[in-house]
């Protein structure tokens, strides 16, 4: 960078295709659900040490991280074009 240069712009092309990092986002949470859900299902099965109500509130976590945060998000997403 020469002095007197510009930095480049962030929002210009910068090489990074925002669709994509949104896809790898979705599909990060639902990975994070999914473990989530698998860990408190395990706390059911008394295969995990811990309480049945953690356990429970767990399994309950995970669904709806998995199926209702990336709802969320895409309509957040599509509502702010």
């Amino acid at each position: 960078m020469q002095p007197g240069d510009q930095p480049p712009d962030p929002d210009q092309n910068s090489g990074r295709d925002p669709a994509a990092a949104k896809f790898w986002t979705l599909q990060g949470i639902r990975l994070v659900g999914i473990v989530t859900a698998m860990a408190g299902a395990a706390g059911v099965a008394e295969k995990l040490a811990m309480p049945q109500w953690a356990a429970g509130l767990l399994l309950a976590a995970g669904v709806s991280i998995y199926f209702g945060l990336p709802v969320a998000l895409a309509r957040k997403w599509k509502a702010e074009r």
